[in-house]
């Protein structure tokens, strides 16, 4: 094995890491899916999609005060513990919103999907203990 292959595999990693970390998070990833999701086609109603949309905007604002405390020194897991719960709540009532108004978008179903698995990895992997 090449040594150099490995220095070389740890920057590559380093400099996709900080690219992750320039980017303004969750709200900029919701507000580009949002867009791709207006300029297609609805086949469902304008205030089911709306609350949808609005409880999966509370879900990314949370998940970005997570992670902002996740990274903040000053923080404990104690501290950071309401914000896991709200998301698990959040996720929840998007999801039962969803199911309960039968939307037939694609789309939207897939954002839907999508925000709820990074959510609950977001949740199992507090609960599991991965930041002790």
């Amino acid at each position: 094995m090449d040594i150099k292959e490995i220095a070389n595999l740890y920057r590559a990693q380093l400099s996709s890491s900080n690219k992750i970390n320039k980017d303004d998070g969750f709200k900029q990833i919701f507000d580009r899916k949002l867009a791709e999701i207006n300029a297609t086609t609805f086949q469902t109603p304008i205030d089911i999609k709306a609350d949808v949309l609005e409880h999966s905007n509370k879900i990314l604002n949370i998940l970005d005060d997570y992670a902002k405390g996740l990274i903040d020194p000053s923080k404990t897991l104690k501290d950071i513990e309401p914000l896991v719960e709200s998301i698990e709540k959040e996720v929840g009532l998007m999801e039962a919103k969803a199911a309960d108004k039968g939307i037939n978008d694609k789309d939207l179903d897939g954002f839907i999907k999508d925000l709820a698995v990074t959510a609950n990895v977001a949740v199992f992997k507090f609960h599991r203990g991965d930041y002790i």
